[in-house]
């Protein structure tokens, strides 16, 4: 890559990626206190998940503030053989896959504990280990051109980021709509509220599968064909927080739901449809999709 033109196009990009990645992290730690302010019945395995995925995406958006220091500070924003760009930049790809899967993982035993199958739920956990793996791959590859200095030039290896981005689209969609089949099966018995309950959890479900899958399938586009100016990572940095942010916003819209159902036989109604998905105690029941 040569020529200041082309420089500040690609770091612009990548400066522009961390601030959305830091207003994307403020919302997510507003999720995360108002999760652990509020939900205390969930049970502990969860709450540690959430804690430990919280915590890798903040140590993945300051690891992005430290690649941009090291670039733009100490490289003067201009990458020659001589800028130092450090070996955690390539890492990015896989610490942000470790936050993509966690959260899929989830996502897919919420479905197991509602269908009570094996057979999607290991096609869902298997796409999210290639999910996790291309991303390692990748990041490996990418560090041996650190000494060339080619970060942002297409390579022969670029189909892996991009089926990886491609893969992590198509699963959210595919657990997005396996779960709402099984609710919408689910309710076909139930009373009118119950059916009001469950239409309220899946367009909770949807929403936020279109969130991730829609940002996703977008920087595939972009990596594909903006390489080298590195827009993708515009989208990149700031998809990464929203993962568990949807998650927590679910999470978190149980507390909106279950004032929804105003009588206790109608909450037990719904706990009958949709009990299955508890991570909670009898009072989560009656939302219990969204845990």
């Amino acid at each position: 890559m040569s020529g200041s033109t082309s420089n500040t196009v690609t770091f612009g990009a990548f400066e522009f990626g961390v601030v959305l990645a830091a207003v994307s992290n403020g919302v997510l730690l507003l999720q995360v206190s108002r999760y652990f302010g509020k939900t205390g019945s969930d049970q502990l395995f969860l709450r540690i998940s959430i804690l430990l995925i919280w915590l890798v995406t903040v140590g993945h958006f300051f690891l992005a503030v430290g690649v941009l220091y090291t670039i733009t500070i100490t490289g003067h924003g201009i990458p020659t053989p001589a800028t130092p760009i450090p070996v955690s930049f390539p890492a990015l790809a896989g610490i942000g896959a470790i936050v993509h899967s966690s959260v899929q993982s989830i996502y897919t035993y919420r479905f197991y504990k509602f269908t009570g199958r094996w057979e999607l739920p290991v096609f869902f956990w298997t796409l999210s280990a290639y999910i996790f793996a291309s991303a390692v791959a990748y990041s490996v590859i990418e560090t041996e051109a650190l000494s060339r200095v080619v970060l942002f030039k297409p390579g022969r290896w670029d189909w892996i980021f991009i089926s990886h981005f491609s893969v992590a689209a198509g699963t959210d969609i595919l657990i997005s709509i396996s779960t709402c089949w099984c609710l919408i099966n689910a309710r076909k018995d139930a009373f009118k509220r119950t059916r009001h309950l469950t239409n309220r959890v899946m367009l909770r479900i949807v929403q936020t599968g279109i969130a991730t899958s829609i940002l996703s399938l977008s920087t595939a586009i972009t990596f594909a064909t903006f390489q080298p100016q590195a827009v993708w990572m515009a989208l990149y940095f700031p998809l990464i927080p929203l993962y568990p942010a949807t998650l927590l916003a679910l999470l978190n819209g149980r507390t909106s739901i279950k004032k929804s159902s105003n009588s206790s036989t109608d909450e037990a109604i719904g706990a009958s449809v949709i009990s299955r998905l508890n991570f909670s105690k009898e009072v989560n029941k009656a939302t219990a999709s969204l845990a």
